[in-house]
């Protein structure tokens, strides 16, 4: 049974369809619009398409493991698709979930570097896909990390070992941001990511 619902005060379309809840920010299109637009060199859309093709990645893969999603939501900040608790998969298919995003954009790389010459959209999904492998708990490569971990120790001693292997990851790349802002005078990108990344550590620790 499919069930849409319209809610103004967030812009949002919502629906379920064979057991899925999808969830449209009507944002979404606008900001398309918006980056046609402004942005004539089209990177931005590239932006927006690597997000959807990694996030496409985990979707099949989830369902190739015989998992079913809980939600698949598309707003401001690309496609996000969430697991169904109530499906809980095993360490080894969680890690491949984990890593078939990143896959997608490392082979999408690959492609656009040898067969179309698009150094700039092929370095969108370089940037994105290597990004996302970082040991990272909030990352995929963390989630991959603790599920290998997992699989051979207790899930507390791997969720404190994944949490200092990215705190340790964090400090040189904060420290990275730092120096980039102050030789650059403007650029603040992968602080802010840095510090987003550190508060989404500690909200999962308390």
């Amino acid at each position: 049974m499919t069930r849409i619902r319209f809610s103004r005060k967030v812009c949002m379309v919502e629906f379920t369809l064979k057991g899925v809840r999808f969830r449209l920010s009507l944002l979404f299109p606008a900001m398309v619009v918006i980056m046609i637009t402004l942005d004539p060199t089209a990177l931005s859309l590239w932006c927006v398409a690597a997000s959807m093709m990694h996030e496409t990645g985990h979707f099949i893969a989830l369902l190739a493991m015989d998992g079913k999603p809980k939600r698949i939501s598309m707003g401001i900040f690309g496609v996000r698709v969430e697991q169904n608790p109530a499906q809980r998969l095993g360490y080894a298919a969680n890690c491949v979930v984990s890593l078939a995003g990143p896959m997608v954009n490392l082979v999408s790389f690959g492609v656009l570097s040898c067969f179309t010459g698009n150094e700039a959209a092929a370095l969108v999904h370089l940037t994105l896909g290597a990004f996302n492998l970082l040991p990272i708990e909030p990352l995929d490569g963390g989630q991959a990390l603790y599920s290998l971990l997992a699989l051979r120790y207790p899930e507390e001693k791997a969720e404190t070992a994944v949490m200092l292997i990215s705190i340790l990851t964090l400090l040189p790349l904060a420290a990275a941001g730092f120096y980039l802002l102050i030789i650059s005078g403007y650029n603040f990108t992968l602080l802010a990511v840095c510090g987003y990344l550190c508060l989404l550590l500690l909200c999962k620790r308390k």
